[in-house]
């Protein structure tokens, strides 16, 4: 499902943060350089395994600005898989969860 061997940085908006079991989903809009925005569907960890790095269902909101490295979806469509440790604030800072 995923390529694990080719990653890219993606550089987005939050548009939804699915705290769901039994994957989590980051819904990212991302600016095209013809201008355009593309939805990104990403999925991540169950939210267990987010919890047990300090995660929670408030951790990301609508509007946050993110870089993340992702493995792309083979399909080609977008999308991949993304993990805490490859997300940032867009600025490059870790996001600060209160544990």
């Amino acid at each position: 499902m995923f390529d694990q061997e080719n990653s890219i940085e993606l550089e987005g908006v939050v548009q939804e943060f699915k705290f769901t079991s039994p994957h989590s989903f980051i819904i990212l809009s991302v600016k095209q350089q013809d201008g355009g925005i593309q939805l990104w569907n990403l999925e991540g960890a169950a939210p267990s395994a987010l919890v047990r790095d300090g995660w929670s269902s408030k951790t990301l909101k609508p509007g946050d600005e993110l870089r993340l490295t992702i493995e792309l979806l083979r399909s080609g469509a977008p999308g991949g898989s993304w993990s805490v440790s490859k997300t940032k604030l867009k600025d490059g800072q870790p996001i600060l969860v209160s544990q």
